[in-house]
């Protein structure tokens, strides 16, 4: 069999090329979750929003992922990842693109909430599925670089965003933004032709020729990685399996500390303008000050790549999260310009670079009978409390204890994140994947 070895970036050029597929769906989905944060100002504009209908609009897609996430990640273990990428990517371009159409915001609503299923099944995906395409010494490395470019989206997307409404003018220009989301259906086109199904999902499914043309392609470390093993078939009641021995303690484990962690990143987001606002900053520097914090994680994951297959996952996952805890206690302490926005880059770089950390330990808890399963549970306990529950409480804090109050309330989730890995996490650096979940049936590895 002709294996494809040569190496580029420790993986070889075949998963290189798996990695960018991934990491540029990442990207074209950060475009469509910050699609909402440009059309609000025309929208109030336009359809004359009262605060209420704002923070529908916000929530909308927000909903849509939370409900998302979770059966995505089971359909994923009974119908394979790539298929339900694939089409997760169809369902939200296709919605975000008819958006354009919207006779107003009411239909702009539905249309969000109803792309924002997609959007949740797009979450755990790539990187579950990069888990799996992977050496095991690689899996931590492929996801620091895969989260990043999630991190370069969040970073451009408002800023194209803002020069096609200043070019297209505030009528037009939300439509084109819409339309421009259409441009993943391409994509999904790229997807299905291009990147492979998971071999050790294939060779559960009995479908061991298509698993042996992908492993010819994975390197012979990865190639004799899965031919070792044995792999068992999803279970009929994976949702029972993820809390029974031995994976009932993972699973508190993060389902404590994902939502913690992930946090920090939505209270960076979706709140650093209104923050640097009651810090007496205005006009356009408010945004250009929020974007160059939020810049900082892109060097965080990329650094956070590297250490995490140095020196594991829980160290970087507990050391970066603490960090990022006295990063918020001292911000409300600093008054000059330059100090603020250095701690809050400090913040965003430790804060929202663990972020893969995370997400590639959760991924390595539960075998491919069970993993997406797990992870979709995961992201979306995360989703509704770290993305949804959390900032209501962090919105109702900025306005009652005022920014003191509020960062000493991330710091204490951060924390509450870290000591859950530290208390009930086991470090998976360098593990294989796979363990036994059910006696049968039971799938011997080629």
């Amino acid at each position: 069999m002709f294996v494809l070895d040569k190496k580029m970036w420790g993986i070889t050029r075949s998963q290189a090329f798996w990695l960018v597929l991934a990491a540029l769906a990442w990207f074209i989905e950060s475009y469509d979750i910050g699609l909402m944060s440009v059309v609000l100002l025309p929208f109030r504009h336009l359809f004359h929003l009262t605060g209420s209908d704002t923070g529908l609009l916000v929530a909308s897609a927000t909903v849509g992922i939370v409900i998302g996430v979770v059966p995505s990640g089971y359909l994923a273990d009974r119908f394979g990842r790539k298929r339900i990428l694939v089409a997760s990517l169809v369902l939200y371009s296709l919605l975000t693109f008819f958006t354009g159409f919207a006779p107003g915001w009411q239909a702009v609503l539905v249309l969000r909430f109803l792309a924002g299923l997609g959007l949740g099944a797009m979450f755990p995906l790539p990187y579950t599925l990069l888990a799996e395409l992977s050496p095991r010494r690689m899996r931590g490395r492929v996801a620091g670089i895969l989260d990043a470019f999630l991190s370069i989206g969040y970073f451009a997307a408002p800023l194209v965003g803002g020069w096609i409404m200043s070019t297209s003018g505030l009528t037009t220009g939300w439509r084109v933004l819409f339309f421009l989301g259409g441009a993943g259906l391409i994509y999904a086109v790229v997807l299905a032709f291009f990147m492979p199904e998971s071999p050790r999902w294939l060779l559960a499914h009995h479908r061991d020729e298509e698993a042996r043309s992908i492993l010819g392609r994975m390197g012979a470390e990865a190639q004799q990685e899965i031919e070792a093993l044995v792999i068992d078939g999803t279970p009929k009641r994976p949702f029972g399996v993820v809390w029974s021995r031995p994976y009932a303690r993972r699973t508190l484990m993060l389902w404590l500390a994902f939502p913690s962690i992930l946090f920090v990143f939505y209270a960076i987001m979706n709140f650093m303008p209104t923050i640097l606002t009651k810090e007496h900053m205005t006009g356009p520097v408010v945004l250009e000050f929020s974007a160059m914090i939020m810049a900082a994680s892109i060097p965080g994951k990329f650094v956070e790549a590297w250490l995490v297959e140095k020196i594991g996952r829980k160290p970087v996952i507990i050391g970066f999260t603490l960090i990022a805890a006295v990063a918020a206690l001292a911000f409300p302490g600093v008054r000059s310009t330059v100090s603020i926005v250095a701690i809050g880059m400090v913040l965003a770089f430790f804060g929202v670079s663990v972020d893969p950390a995370i997400k590639i330990f959760t991924a390595e808890q539960y075998p491919t009978a069970i993993r997406g399963t797990g992870v979709g549970l995961t992201e979306g306990m995360g989703r509704l409390l770290g993305g949804a529950l959390a900032p209501y409480i962090m919105a109702v804090m900025l306005s009652s204890s005022g920014i003191t109050g509020s960062f000493v309330f991330i710091a204490v989730v951060a924390v509450v994140g870290a000591l859950s890995v530290a208390v009930l996490g086991r470090e998976t650096r360098g593990r294989v994947l796979e363990e036994r979940v059910v006696a049968k049936p039971a799938v011997k590895a080629l």
